[in-house]
């Protein structure tokens, strides 16, 4: 609204500086004094519109300048500036009021400047004159008026939506930040706590290189997840601290330092860190290489090791440490992670980043001028209306009061009425796809019906308002700007003033010089004008609209999915730990005879296949399910778990399966648990060896709907179809 005052009165005061300065020698003294005033002011007035909030002092300013303004005409002079001149000071009084005083106040206001206007211009124009220009000062405080409530509206959802945007980021963050730290916890459960009960369980091993991994576990594992870091750190030198596997010999080849963000640094080493252990576990390697070439823009890290091998397409569909711990850390960090491996051959590992050269640009939210004033207020037709039908109202008066200016002036009102007609009916369906052809023919009505106009009116009426016709499609170039852009607008404008401005230099108009006519040329400029940069206004504030809510959309669909299943999570992690923790911390103090106990390896062993449980089908296992677990791996019986849990997250539904299965004596000697998607679910597939009819009836019981198929003799097969969230 302050920008669209701003423009305007930026507008008037050319109008006015053109109108009077060429005529200076012949204007009152008091006339140029409050022009001066009056132009001093508008400056500054624009310039405070443009940058701070206006207020009720700006108001009452204007004011008083347009009540000595209409005082300084009436001294009696045989110069008579046009009516419009005379009324700017009045009009931007009322623009003032309207825009910026609370409702009665405003109307207080504008109806003693329209008092005084009309009692200063009735010395000069007569009753008939001053009634006559009252038309422009009723219209500008009710447009101002009904803009000003459709801009706060449109204002207000703007700021409503942004702050919705920002409670959601803030939700989005916490949401991933809670996230990364379960995977982190996930990660640290697979190389570090599960790997120091495997070792405590690995007979041969050192017992002080046992217990240091079981201190190093659980300091990591109790350790608050580390957030995000951008300061620079050297990759090199991290490398050069990793410790290399228990009896095989490390080479680190020299070269220059890696600087790059924490972030990246802490990734590489977790996943080499992973890398190193494996071949330690599984390599029966003499020699590995850390080898690392690059820079700040990118580097490649290769880890070669001269052990066995392995057949990669075997390992990486059942591999967590692989797949997650070295291959997910660097994809998160926007590298690769690549194995090279066969039998007998030994293995390279090369870990490959570089620095990203931009962040990736956010959806593009469509946002037309069209879209953004209906995401605003709703309904396009409501600022359409604020705008125009006050000004399409007032025209009535000059319209009525000059049907007898000329021959053919009542052809003119018949124009105008049909102009009326078709503005209103475009304002009415707006909110519809109303085609361009309709806009084109419009435009044509409006500017082709003025430019006729022209050779209808009084040769002498660009200084009154028998010139009505040239401000009247003001109304209509706001419409066809608003639905179909500023062009087709123009056009219409331009096919209206090119005309006016010839026949005025060529003399077809009597006027005392070209710039008493500026005020007739401006007339449906400055309509266009004003209407534009209040559509345009509202048309930015639902710019915001759309784009914040295209961002929350996008925030609340990736966030929801998973948040209700965080804090089950958590819960779940806690009881692992109540239970893992404190036999690492008692295995990080007890001294070399505690390693050599068969019940300690025995419950190293059934914490460790706890904790794997864990990684495959997080948030599913509580106590009972863990010990039942427990005690059928006592029993001798083999489980098997196969569970992609990257691209799922395990449903509730596999706790009633596990507990139907084994809450059934006895324990099956094979138990085989896989969870796969199947279109926009999961199919939970549960195979026990051998059949046991109890137990299959036990499955039925507590799965209705689950079909449970029975191999006599040889197994029990289940398979269930879940929805994602159960």
């Amino acid at each position: 609204m302050q920008r669209s005052f701003a423009s305007l009165a930026l507008l008037l005061l050319g109008s006015n500086l053109g109108t009077i300065v060429p005529m200076a020698d012949r204007v009152p003294p008091a006339v140029l004094v409050m022009t001066a005033i009056f132009g001093g002011y508008l400056c500054v007035t624009a310039a405070r519109a443009w940058r701070v909030r206006l207020g009720a002092a700006d108001s009452v300013t204007g004011m008083v300048l347009a009540g000595v303004s209409a005082l300084a005409y009436v001294v009696p002079t045989e110069l008579v500036l046009p009516m419009a001149t005379r009324g700017n000071a009045v009009v931007v009084a009322t623009l003032l009021a309207a825009g910026f005083l609370r409702t009665r106040l405003a109307v207080v206001s504008c109806l003693v400047l329209v008092l005084v206007y009309f009692a200063t211009a009735l010395p000069v124009d007569g009753l008939a004159g001053a009634a006559e220009g009252l038309w422009p000062i009723l219209a500008s405080p009710l447009a101002a008026g009904a803009v000003s409530r459709v801009l706060r509206r449109a204002a207000s959802r703007a700021d409503e939506a942004q702050v919705s945007v920002h409670a959601a980021r803030v939700l989005s963050a916490s949401s991933e930040a809670r996230r990364a730290a379960h995977k982190q916890f996930q990660r640290t459960l697979h190389d570090d706590v599960a790997a120091a009960l495997r070792a405590v369980t690995t007979l041969g091993l050192d017992p002080e290189a046992v217990r240091q991994a079981c201190a190093t576990a659980m300091i990591r594992a109790e350790a608050a997840p580390v957030p995000p870091s951008s300061e620079v750190e050297d990759l090199r030198a991290g490398l050069d601290l990793l410790p290399g596997p228990a009896g095989t010999k490390v080479e680190r080849l020299p070269g220059p330092r890696v600087l790059v963000s924490g972030e990246v640094v802490r990734a590489v080493l977790d996943a080499a860190r992973e890398v190193l252990a494996n071949v330690g576990r599984h390599a029966k390697a003499t020699v590995v290489v850390i080898e690392l070439v690059g820079d700040r823009e990118g580097f490649v890290l290769l880890i070669r090791d001269d052990g066995v091998g392995f057949r990669t397409d075997m390992v990486r569909r059942t591999s967590l440490g692989l797949r997650e711990s070295v291959i997910g850390r660097l994809a998160e960090m926007g590298g690769t992670a690549d194995v090279r491996s066969a039998p007998g051959e030994g293995t390279t590992v090369e870990l490959r980043w570089s620095r990203p050269r931009g962040e990736p640009l956010p959806p593009v939210v469509k946002s037309t001028r069209l879209r953004g004033m209906t995401a605003a207020v709703d309904d396009l037709r409501q600022p359409l209306a604020a705008v125009c039908l006050p000004y399409l109202a007032s025209m009535v008066l000059p319209v009525v009061s000059n049907l007898d200016a000329a021959p053919g002036m009542g052809w003119l009102a018949a124009w105008y009425g049909i102009l009326t007609a078709g503005t209103v009916l475009l304002i009415m369906f707006a909110c519809k796809a109303v085609p361009l052809a309709v806009g084109v023919l419009a435009g044509v009505w409006a500017g082709g019906g003025a430019a006729a106009a022209l050779l209808v009116i009084p040769a002498d009426s660009l200084t009154n308002f028998a010139s009505w016709p040239i401000g009247a499609t003001g109304p209509m170039l706001v419409v066809l700007g608003t639905l179909w852009r500023w062009p087709l607008s123009v056009a219409a404008l331009f096919v209206e003033e090119v005309p006016l401005l010839g026949m005025i230099a060529s003399g077809a108009f009597v006027t005392r010089s070209y710039t008493d006519a500026l005020p007739a040329v401006t007339a449906p400029m400055l309509a266009l004008v004003m209407g534009l940069v209040i559509t345009n206004t509202i048309a930015r504030l639902g710019g915001v609209v759309l784009a914040a809510g295209a961002e929350r959309t996008e925030i609340a669909v990736s966030t929801a999915a998973r948040d209700s299943r965080l804090s089950v999570h958590a819960k779940r992690i806690a009881e692992i730990g109540a239970e893992i923790l404190p036999f690492l911390r008692w295995l990080a103090t007890a001294d070399r005879a505690a390693f050599d106990l068969e019940e300690t390896r025995v419950r190293a062993r059934g914490l460790e296949w706890m904790a794997r449980d864990e990684l495959h089908i997080p948030g599913v296992l509580d106590t009972r399910l863990r010990h039942l677990l427990m005690t059928a791996r006592d029993s001798g019986c083999v489980v098997t778990v196969q569970a992609d849990t990257d691209t799922l997250h395990p449903p509730s539904s596999v706790r009633v399966v596990l507990d139907a299965a084994l809450s059934t004596s006895p324990m099956p000697r094979e138990l085989i648990l896989s969870l796969s998607t199947e279109g926009s679910g999961v199919l939970i597939s549960l195979v026990c060896q051998p059949h046991d009819r109890a137990r299959a009836d036990a499955l039925r019981t507590a799965l209705p709907s689950a079909a449970v198929t029975e191999y006599e003799a040889e197994a029990i097969a289940v398979e269930l179809l879940v929805a994602l969230d159960t």
